[in-house]
């Protein structure tokens, strides 16, 4: 059974050639989109939790989320890297390396992990203290902190096998493991943030012990799995070698980096809105976990462009993977509709699920509309961004973004958010204003040669 599983990437990818392109696309991301999107749901259902707790409980675990996500986006190059060296190896016929390509990232991952977890526990309190000058919601934000902490170590193992059956071309199984750790998570998390029978409520440290709690169990699912079902053939036994490792690290730092100067812009950005109360903080912490739901969307199309690129230019076709790319971009910008729709007609409905003080759900109408009416736009840069990736040109779909933030977005939300006094409406504005320029500077480059002719990966690989 793992010999033919393990070559189902390949012949998957290599009927793609003659089955419809709506086919071929969906085949990947209708599990990968559903993947994020319950994860997004997890998310959210966690934020309505905690609304209940008040604006102090939610701001902080809003503030603790942007550090958290610093930390672990560090872990993220790995599951680009290992993404796109797998993809490109099963569509070159050659599965047989992958187990390799996974002993190499695990020896990166693991011990990157531990030291982000135990960094993040000691530096929590210090680290909200700095960002918030709001007593309680700091003190609610370490707690939280403290609390998820150790997941960073479980999710160092997960990752790089979630990346290897994205890349064979088999996200359902990716799928299985979030549908069932989804509702865990959810369930723990109402558990340890209210208290159920004798137990006392944890408030926002039980969303983050959940977050851990779902962790550790997704690593024995997923390590049982991919004994099953062989996530990497060859990996049993295998030693992780120096050069492999080099490799990995190689690919993915730019993406590693890329998104942990993201999540940095986004503590950036709550401790500016933290100047101006925490009516403001709370306010963004929802507008946020919102706009993740179409976020993710796009990043389950994306991953997908990432497969399909990877795997056609391991077959030498490069203008079939630039038709991937674009055919994945137009129907994630067409898919990202509903919830502009959404997000500009049914505006106070969508917001009353997580805010309860009429003030603060006022703060969040009119960013959340703005922020709906870029979606399309922050979509298809999104999607082109990771059909780059999926090329192996990572420095190039880093560079976008970074500078789209910290060259543009930043600067500008302070001056409009704090010089100007426009606060969440500002920063709603240039959000919407960078996700335009984005998607067409990305469009650009994909239209252009210089991703295709990267030879990073086939060194690499």
């Amino acid at each position: 059974m793992t010999a033919s599983m393990e070559i189902g990437g390949a012949a998957a990818a290599a009927r793609a050639q003659g089955a419809g392109p709506l086919n071929s696309i969906g085949r990947l991301a209708a599990p990968l989109t559903a993947f994020f999107a319950i994860q997004s749901a997890a998310s959210l259902a966690s934020i309505a939790m905690l609304g209940r707790l008040g604006d102090a409980a939610l701001a902080g675990a809003g503030a603790a989320g942007a550090v958290y996500g610093v930390v672990l986006a560090l872990m993220f190059g790995a599951d680009a890297a290992v993404q796109a060296m797998v993809s490109r190896r099963v569509g070159a016929g050659r599965s047989e390396g992958c187990g390799q390509i996974l002993a190499d990232a695990l020896a990166l991952t693991l011990p990157l992990g531990a030291l982000l977890a135990v960094g993040a526990w000691w530096a929590a309190r210090g680290v909200l203290s700095a960002m918030s000058p709001h007593r309680d919601a700091a003190l609610a934000g370490a707690a939280y902190l403290r609390a998820a902490a150790p997941s960073l170590v479980f999710f160092a193992a997960t990752i790089p096998i979630n990346a290897c059956w994205i890349g064979s071309g088999r996200p359902h199984i990716a799928l299985f493991v979030t549908a069932v750790l989804a509702p865990l998570q959810i369930a723990a998390t109402f558990a340890l943030v209210f208290g159920v029978g004798p137990l006392a409520g944890l408030g926002a440290a039980g969303a983050g012990a959940a977050i851990s709690f779902a962790g550790l169990v997704g690593v024995a699912l997923q390590l049982w799995l991919a004994a099953r079902l062989g996530a990497a053939p060859g990996f049993a036994g295998r030693a992780p070698r120096a050069a492999g490792a080099g490799a990995v690290a190689a690919i993915g730092w730019p993406i590693s980096l890329q998104q942990a100067l993201l999540q940095l812009g986004l503590m950036i950005a709550y401790v500016i809105l933290a100047r101006l109360g925490v009516a403001q903080v709370a306010a963004a912490n929802v507008l946020i976990s919102l706009v993740m739901v179409p976020s993710q969307l796009a990043v389950g199309l994306g991953v997908a462009a990432a497969t399909l690129v990877g795997q056609t230019l391991g077959r030498g076709d490069v203008a079939e993977a630039r038709r991937w790319g674009w055919r994945t971009a137009v129907l994630g910008v067409a898919a990202s509709a509903p919830f502009t729709l959404i997000a500009v007609a049914a505006t106070r409905p969508l917001l009353g699920l997580f805010l309860r003080d009429p003030a603060t759900l006022e703060i969040a109408v009119w960013p959340i509309r703005i922020v709906g009416l870029g979606v399309a736009a922050d979509t298809l840069g999104r999607v082109l961004c990771f059909a780059i990736r999926g090329a192996g040109a990572t420095r190039i779909g880093a560079a976008i973004p970074f500078a789209g933030q910290w060259l543009v977005q930043l600067p500008l939300v302070w001056w409009l958010a704090v010089t100007l006094g426009f606060g969440l409406l500002g920063m709603a504005g240039v959000q919407a204003g960078v996700a335009v320029a984005e998607a067409l500077v990305t469009a650009l480059i994909w239209a252009g040669a210089r991703w295709s002719v990267h030879n990073t990966l086939s060194a690499a690989s």
